[in-house]
C-alpha cells in the first residue's frame, strides 16, 4: 500500500514537472512577440501566458492516467473504454473553453472576446488532437508500468524457485537426513534385505528428482506425487510402526500443473515436527480432488496431544509454498492450515485449474 502511494505521488509529480517544462519551452518561443491584445510579451508576460495555457492540462492528464490504469484500451470491452475517453475529452474541451472565456481579462487570449459558442468551437480545434495524444501517452506509461510489474513478479518467482530448490536440496541432501536413511539401510541389510532395497531405490529416486532441472515453475501433480511417494517411503521404513501414510488422487487430477516442490515441504513439516517427536504411532494422509475450477490438496497428520503447538518449526516450508502460490496464481492460489481436532492437523492447498474443467467432484 505504501509503495502504491509513493508510485502515485511520483507519477503526479512527473506530470506536473512535464507540463511545467512544456510551459517554459512555450514561453521561450513566444517571448518578444505581439500578443492577441496587441502588446509585446515580456518574459513575465510570456511565462504567464504559457503557464496559463498549459497548466489546465495537469488535472486533465492526471485524470486520464488514472482512467488508463482502470479502463485501458484493449481487446476486451474496448468500446466501453473508448466511450469513456470520448466523454472525458469532451468534458475537458468544454471546461477548457469556459476557462479561456472567463480568464480572457487576465491572460488576454483574444483581443476582442468572441461569443461563448465561438470559444467552444475554437477549443475543439485547439485541444482535440492534444487530448488524444495525452490518452496515448498515458496508455504507454501504464503499459510500461505493468510490464515492469510483470518483470518484478517474474524475478520474485525465479528467486522463490531458487530458494525452494535450495530448501529442497537442503532437506533431501542434508547430511543428517542421509545419515539416518543410510544408517537405516545398513541395519536393514542384516534384518530385511527387501526393505533395505526399497529404501535405497527411494533414496535414488529423490536424488534423481533433486538433481533434475526444474526450469518451469510448475509440473504435473502426478510427478509431484511420485517425488512425495519416494520421500514417504524412506520415512515409513525409517520410522517403522511409528508412521503410516496414504495418498489418494483422482485420475483426472494427475495432469493438472502445481507449483514445483509444493507438497514435500508440508509433509516433511508434519513428520519432523509432529510424528517423529513421539513414540506413539502417527499417520499422514494426502488427498487430491477437483472442486469446481480448483484442484484441492488436503494434507492431514496426527499430532501428539501433549504438544500444544504442532508444526512448531520455523515455518519455512509453509511460507515457501504460500509465496509460490501467490506469485503464480495471485488470490486464486490459497493455503490454509490449522487443527481439526486435538490430535489432527490439516493443511489445505487450492490450485486453480488452467482453463477450468466442466466436471467437478465433491471432496
Amino acid at each position: 500500500m505504501m509503495e502504491d502511494r509513493k508510485r502515485v505521488v511520483r507519477r503526479v509529480a512527473s506530470i506536473v514537472a512535464w507540463w511545467s517544462l512544456y510551459g517554459l519551452m512555450m514561453a521561450t518561443q513566444i517571448v518578444g512577440i505581439t500578443s492577441p491584445a496587441g502588446t509585446q510579451l515580456t518574459w513575465s508576460g510570456a511565462l504567464s501566458y504559457a503557464y496559463g495555457s498549459v497548466w489546465p492540462w495537469i488535472p486533465m492528464t492526471i485524470a486520464i492516467y488514472f482512467l488508463a490504469s482502470t479502463f485501458p484500451l484493449g481487446r476486451k470491452d474496448w468500446w466501453r473504454s473508448l466511450a469513456i475517453y470520448v466523454v472525458a475529452i469532451g468534458v475537458f474541451i468544454v471546461c477548457k473553453g469556459a476557462y479561456a472565456y472567463y480568464t480572457n481579462p487576465i491572460f488576454g487570449w483574444y483581443s476582442v472576446l468572441p461569443s461563448f459558442r465561438d470559444v467552444l468551437v475554437s477549443s475543439v480545434s485547439n485541444n482535440m488532437m492534444l487530448g488524444w495524444m495525452v490518452v496515448g501517452v498515458a496508455h504507454g506509461v501504464v503499459y510500461y508500468e505493468r510490464t515492469q510489474e510483470r518483470d518484478r513478479v517474474l524475478a520474485d518467482l525465479e528467486r522463490s524457485l531458487v530458494n525452494a530448490r535450495l530448501e529442497a536440496l537442503r532437506s533431501q541432501l542434508n547430511p543428517h537426513f542421509l545419515f539416518n536413511a543410510l544408517n537405516s539401510v545398513a541395519e536393514l541389510m542384516r534384518l530385511d534385505v527387501d526393505q533395505a532395497d526399497r529404501m535405497l531405490v527411494a533414496i535414488c529416486e529423490m536424488l534423481r528428482d533433486s538433481l533434475k532441472s526444474h526450469d518451469a515453475p510448475e509440473r504435473r501433480l502426478g510427478e509431484e506425487l511420485h517425488q512425495l511417494t519416494s520421500y514417504l517411503t524412506i520415512e515409513e521404513i525409517r520410522l517403522g510402526d511409528r508412521m503410516s501414510s496414504t495418498i489418494e488422487a483422482e485420475e483426472t487430477c494427475l495432469d493438472i500443473p502445481v507449483p514445483v516442490l509444493s507438497l514435500q515441504p508440508v509433509v516433511e513439516n508434519a513428520i519432523v515436527h509432529s510424528i517423529a517427536r513421539t513414540r506413539e504411532p502417527g499417520w499422514v494422509s494426502v488427498k487430491c480432488w477437483i472442486d469446481g475450477s480448483d484442484l484441492q490438496i488436503c494434507i492431514k497428520n496426527s499430532t501428539c496431544a501433549r504438544f500444544d503447538r504442532p508444526h512448531s518449526g520455523n515455518g519455512i516450508g509453509l511460507r515457501l509454498v504460500a509465496d509460490r502460490l501467490t506469485l503464480l496464481y495471485g488470490d486464486r492460489g490459497r493455503i490454509r492450515h490449522g487443527r481439526l481436532a486435538d490430535d489432527v492437523y490439516e493443511v489445505r492447498i487450492a490450485v486453480p485449474i488452467p482453463g477450468g474443467l466442466h466436471e467437478a467432484t465433491d471432496g
